[in-house]
C-alpha cells in the first residue's frame, strides 16, 4: 500500500481488493456461486462484487465480509507477500466502515447528492405496466383507447395514501405501507397513482426501484443496502419478497426493509407494498408460543408499517362518480359489473371465471393443475413440462381416451386467448432478448391472479393427483422448492410424496431434506436407515441431525457414544458438535470445559453458541464478560443475548443494569427490548418515565411498547390511564390498540363505541380485529349480521371471524351451521376449527363424522391432523390402522398406507 486510507470505508475496501489480488482474482461468477452454496445462501451479485471491489460502495452486512474474507484468504496466503488477519479483525473494520458511512448518510437528504449508480428510474419514465399495474379490457368496435390505462377515480383508501405521503414529506421520515386486497380489486393501480402524486408533490426527485432480476427476493436482498433517499421501494405482490420458498431469505429481506425504514440517514424513503388478504394474515399472525415462527422480522416489519385495505367493491357513491362517458372501458365496467365489482372487471376477471368454468376437458385440468402448483408454493413460472406431464391426472378414462394427439397444443391455445382484451387463464411468459435463457430451454406459462386466487379458495380441500407430485420431483431442480412442496405434502399426511421430492433435494445438497428423510425412516420404523441419513445430514452441517443421532444413542443409554458423536463432529469443524460437547461438559458441571467449548462455536460464527456462553458466563458471576460478549454479538447482527443478560440483570435485583443493557438491545434493533424497558420502569412506579419512553418508541414508529403499556396499566385497574395510552397508540397508527381499545369499551358497556373502533381497525388492516364484532353482534342477537361480518372478513383473508362465529354456534348446539363455517373458515386458510369440530364429534361418539373432518383438515395441510386420525383409530380399537397412520400416512386418495418406498 502507498498510504494510509483516510477512513476505515476506504480502508476496509483497499484491503479486500488486496485480498482478492492476492488470491489470485477469482471470477466473480466463481465468488457468486460460492456465495450460494453457503447455509444459508448469500445473495450476491457481480454488480455488487464490481462495486466492492472497485472501491464504490461497502457491503451492507457482516455476513457478506466473514464469506469473503474465510473464502479469499485461505487462497491468498500461498503467496509470501500476502499477511492473514484473524475475521474478527475484518468484522471490527467492517463495523467501523459501516458506522463512518451511516454517520455520512445523515448529511445526504437531496437527490443531488446521491450516487450516479442510484437505483430504479425517475417516475415520469416508469411503465405502469412494466410495474405490474394489470391492463384494462378492450371494447371491440370504439376504435382505438389513447391511454394504457383506463381513468381513476381516487377512492377513500386513496385520501388514506395520500396522508401518509404528506405526512412522510412533511416529517422526513421513511414509511411503509401496504394495501391489502383481494387479486384485480385495484392496489396496483392506486400504488401507481399515488406514485404520479407523489412525483407532482416533489417534481424529478423521486426514483422508482422494483427489484425482480433474476427473482424478486434476489434482486431485494443483494441491493438493498444502495437505497438511498427519495426512492420508492416498489414490492407489488410482497410475498414474493417476504414469503420465498427459503425462509431465511425473506427473513433477511425484511431485516434489511426494517433498518432501511428506521435509518433516518437513508430517508425518506418510501415502501409501497401490496398483498393479498391471504399472504397479510399468515405474515402478520404470531405463531403459538411452541410452534415455529418463520415470519417473525417480516411481522415487525408490517406491524410498524400502515396496512390499508382496498375494498372489493366501489359504494355507490363511489359508482356514481365515475366517468364513464370519458372512457368505453369505464362505461362497460359501470354496465356489466356485478355489485360494483369495477377494477375486477376491467381487468378481465368474469371473462376468465367463464373461460375456466366453460373450458373442454384438457384445458380445464392444465388449469387446475396450474392452481395448484401455485397454491402450493411453485413460482409464477409453471414450465411446459409440468403442465404437460401434470394434466393426464386431472382427466377421468374417458376424456383421456377421446383427447387427440395434439391435445396439449389445443388446450394451451384455448387458455391463451386473451378476454376481453385482457390476459388469457393461462399464458405463455416470453423472455425478454436480454434475460439469460432456461436451461431446460422449456417455455414457461403464467396463471391469471385471479384464477390464482380463485383455485386457493375452491381447490383449497382438494389433494392434487400423483401426477403433479411426479412431475414437481421430474421437472424442478432448486433444493429449496423441492423441499417446501415436500412439506406441502407431508403437511397433508402424504409421506410417499413427501419422500419423492425430499430425495431430489437431498441429493442436489439440501441437508434439511436429508435430515427429514432421515427422521421419516425412523418413524417408519428403518433405525438403521434412519441413522445412516442422520450421519450424512449432520457431516454436511445439520445440527438437527446431530441431534437426533444423539437422541437415538440416549434411548439405547450409549452417553459414550453420544460425547463420541459430538467430539467427532468438532474434529471436523461442525459448530453443533461444539455446541453439543460444551452442552454436556456444563450438565456435567466442567464448566470450564464448557466455556472454552463455547468459545469456539462462537469464535466461528455459532449465534446459539454465544448466546450460551453469554449466560454461562453471567451464572459463573463474570459479569463483564458476560456484557463484552453479548455487545459482540450485537455487533454481529443478533441483539438476543443483550435482551437475555438484561433479564438476568432484571431477576438478579440490579436495575440499573439491566436498564442499560436493555437500551443497548433496543438501540441494536430487539424487538421488544425498549417494551421490556417501559415495563421495568413501570414497575419500579416511575410512571410518567415509563409513559414518556412509550410515547418517544411511538413517535419513532414503535407503538408496540405505548399498548403494552396500556395493558399493564388496564390490567392494575387504571382504566382511564389505559384507555389514554390506547388512544395515543392508535393515534400513531396501531391498530392494534384500537381492537383493545374496543375490547375496553366494550367492557365498560359503551357497545356503541366499541363497535365503531372494531370497524375502524379493520379498515387499517386488520380485518382480524373482526372477530371482536362478530362477538359483539351475534350477543345482541343480531345472528344475520354476525354472519355478515364473518364472511366479509373471511373474503378478506382473515378466517379469525368464520372461526369466532363457528364457535358461538357450538356453544348454541348448531352444530350443522358451526360445521359450515368451519369449511369456509378452511377455505380461507384456516382449517384449525375443522380440528375442534372433529374433536367435539369425537366426545359424542360419532367417530366416522370425526374420521371426515379430520381427513378435510388433512387435505387442507393443518398440522396435527393425521396423527389425530391415528389417535381416533386406537380409539376405535384398530391398532393396525392407528400404526400405518402414524408410520406411514395416507396415500394420495386419502387411504391408509401400508409401507413407505425410500429408493435404492
Amino acid at each position: 500500500m502507498t498510504g494510509v486510507p483516510a477512513t476505515a470505508a476506504e480502508r476496509l475496501l483497499t484491503e479486500l481488493a488486496e485480498l482478492r489480488h492476492a488470491a489470485g482474482e477469482p471470477s466473480y461468477t466463481t465468488l457468486v456461486r460460492q456465495a450460494a452454496a453457503q447455509q444459508p445462501p448469500l445473495a450476491i451479485t457481480a454488480q455488487r462484487l464490481s462495486d466492492w471491489f472497485g472501491r464504490k460502495a461497502v457491503p451492507a452486512h457482516p455476513a457478506v465480509v466473514r464469506f469473503l474474507v474465510e473464502y479469499l484468504q485461505p487462497r491468498a496466503v500461498r503467496t509470501d507477500r500476502y499477511q492473514s488477519r484473524p475475521v474478527a479483525w475484518w468484522l471490527d473494520l467492517h463495523q467501523e466502515a459501516v458506522r463512518q458511512r451511516q454517520a455520512g448518510a445523515n448529511e445526504r437528504r437531496h437527490p443531488a447528492d446521491a450516487p450516479s449508480h442510484r437505483l430504479g428510474r425517475p417516475i415520469d419514465q416508469c411503465d405502469p405496466l412494466a410495474l405490474e399495474v394489470h391492463p384494462a379490457i378492450q371494447v371491440p368496435g370504439t376504435g382505438t383507447v389513447p391511454d394504457l390505462l383506463p381513468g381513476y377515480l381516487p377512492r377513500s383508501h386513496d385520501a388514506r395514501l395520500r396522508e401518509v405521503v404528506d405526512h412522510m414529506l412533511d416529517g422526513g421520515l421513511s414509511r411503509l405501507v401496504t394495501l391489502v386486497g383481494g387479486s384485480s380489486t385495484g392496489k396496483t393501480r392506486a400504488c401507481w397513482e399515488l406514485v404520479r402524486y407523489l412525483d407532482g408533490r416533489q417534481p424529478r426527485r423521486w426514483w422508482v426501484w422494483h427489484p425482480f432480476d433474476p427473482t424478486h427476493p434476489q434482486a431485494a436482498l443483494a441491493d438493498l443496502d444502495r437505497v438511498g433517499p427519495y426512492t420508492v421501494v416498489w414490492l407489488n405482490e410482497a410475498q414474493h419478497y417476504l414469503m420465498p420458498t427459503d425462509e431465511g431469505l425473506g427473513e433477511r429481506i425484511a431485516a434489511g426493509l426494517r433498518t432501511l425504514v428506521t435509518d433516518p440517514g437513508r430517508g425518506p424513503v418510501l415502501l409501497l407494498a401490496t398483498a393479498w388478504p391471504q399472504y397479510w394474515s399468515t405474515l402478520t399472525t404470531r405463531p403459538a408460543a411452541d410452534a415455529p415462527d418463520p415470519y417473525a422480522q417480516a411481522r415487525d416489519l408490517l406491524a410498524a408499517g400502515t396496512a390499508i385495505t382496498v375494498p372489493d367493491a366501489f359504494t355507490p357513491a363511489e359508482l356514481a362518480g365515475l366517468d364513464a362517458e370519458a372512457d368505453p372501458r369505464v362505461d362497460l365496467a359501470a354496465a356489466h359489473a356485478e355489485a360494483g365489482r369495477i377494477t375486477q372487471y376491467l381487468a378481465g376477471a368474469p371473462a376468465l371465471e367463464d373461460r375456466y368454468r366453460n373450458a373442454p376437458p384438457a384445458a380445464r385440468a392444465i388449469i387446475q393443475a396450474a392452481m395448484d402448483a401455485r397454491r402450493l408454493g411453485h413460482p409464477l413460472a409453471l414450465p411446459h413440462a409440468l403442465l404437460e406431464q401434470a394434466a393426464p391426472g386431472y382427466l377421468d378414462d374417458h376424456d383421456w381416451d377421446t383427447l387427440g394427439e395434439d391435445w396439449l397444443e389445443q388446450a394451451l391455445a384455448y387458455t391463451a386467448t386473451p378476454c376481453k382484451g385482457a390476459r388469457g387463464p393461462l399464458t405463455r411468459i416470453r423472455a425478454r432478448p436480454d434475460d439469460p435463457p432456461r436451461q431446460d430451454g422449456q417455455p414457461c406459462y403464467r396463471l391469471a391472479d385471479y384464477l390464482e386466487q380463485l383455485g386457493r379458495t375452491e381447490r383449497a380441500g382438494i389433494y392434487p393427483p400423483d401426477s403433479l407430485w411426479h412431475r414437481f420431483a421430474t421437472t424442478i431442480t432448486d433444493p429449496n422448492l423441492l423441499r417446501h412442496l415436500g412439506q406441502q405434502a407431508e403437511h397433508r399426511g402424504r409421506y410417499q410424496h413427501a419422500i419423492w421430492l425430499y430425495t431430489p433435494a437431498a441429493s442436489r445438497g439440501d441437508f434439511d431434506a436429508l435430515f427429514t428423510l432421515g427422521a421419516m425412516r425412523e418413524r417408519a420404523g428403518d433405525i438403521a436407515g434412519a441413522e445412516v441419513l442422520y450421519t450424512q445430514a449432520a457431516e454436511c452441517g445439520s445440527v438437527g441431525a446431530l441431534w437426533a443421532l444423539a437422541q437415538l444413542r440416549k434411548e439405547t443409554g450409549d452417553a459414550a457414544g453420544i460425547e463420541a458423536l459430538y467430539m467427532r463432529a468438532a474434529d471436523r469443524g461442525k459448530l453443533g458438535g461444539l455446541q453439543g460437547l460444551a452442552q454436556l461438559r456444563e450438565k456435567a458441571g466442567d464448566t470450564a470445559a464448557a466455556d472454552a467449548l463455547y468459545l469456539q462455536a462462537a469464535d466461528r460464527g455459532h449465534a446459539v453458541a454465544l448466546r450460551g456462553l453469554v449466560q454461562l458466563r453471567e451464572k459463573a458471576g463474570d459479569r463483564a464478560s458476560a456484557e463484552a460478549l453479548a455487545v459482540q454479538a450485537a455487533h454481529q447482527g443478533d441483539a438476543i443475548p443483550l435482551g437475555d443478560l438484561a433479564w438476568l440483570r432484571e431477576e438478579a435485583g440490579d436495575i440499573a443494569a439491566a436498564e442499560a443493557l436493555y437500551l443497548q438491545a433496543a438501540d441494536r434493533g430487539h424487538a421488544s427490548a425498549l417494551s421490556s424497558l417501559v415495563e421495568l420502569r413501570e414497575k419500579a412506579g416511575d410512571r410518567a418515565s415509563a409513559e414518556a419512553l412509550a410515547v418517544q418508541a411511538a413517535d419513532q414508529g414503535d407503538a408496540i411498547p405505548l399498548w403494552w403499556l396500556a395493558w399493564l396499566r388496564k390490567k392494575a385497574g387504571d382504566l382511564a390511564s389505559a384507555e389514554a395510552l390506547y388512544v395515543q397508540a392508535a393515534d400513531r397508527g396501531h391498530a392494534g390498540a384500537l381492537w383493545r381499545l374496543a375490547q375496553l369499551r366494550r367492557e365498560t358497556g359503551d357497545l356503541a363505541s366499541a363497535e365503531a373502533l372494531y370497524v375502524q381497525a379493520a379498515d387499517c388492516g386488520e380485518v382480524g380485529w373482526l372477530w371482536g364484532l362478530v362477538e359483539l353482534r351475534a350477543e345482541a342477537g343480531d345472528h344475520a349480521g354476525a354472519e355478515a361480518i364473518a364472511v366479509q372478513a373471511g373474503s378478506r383473508g382473515d378466517a379469525s371471524a368464520l372461526r369466532a362465529l363457528a364457535e358461538l354456534r357450538l356453544q348454541a348446539g348448531d352444530q350443522a351451521g358451526a360445521e359450515a363455517l368451519a369449511v369456509q373458515a378452511a377455505s380461507c386458510g384456516d382449517a384449525h376449527t375443522l380440528l375442534k369440530l372433529a374433536w367435539l364429534r369425537k366426545e359424542a361418539g360419532n367417530l366416522a363424522h370425526a374420521e371426515a373432518l379430520y381427513l378435510q383438515a388433512a387435505d387442507r395441510g393443518e398440522l396435527g391432523a393425521v396423527l389425530e386420525l391415528s389417535n381416533l383409530r386406537a380409539l376405535a380399537d384398530d391398532a393396525v390402522g392407528a400404526d400405518g397412520l402414524r408410520r406411514f400416512g395416507l396415500t394420495g386418495s386419502g387411504k391408509i398406507a401400508t409401507r413407505l418406498d425410500f429408493g435404492p
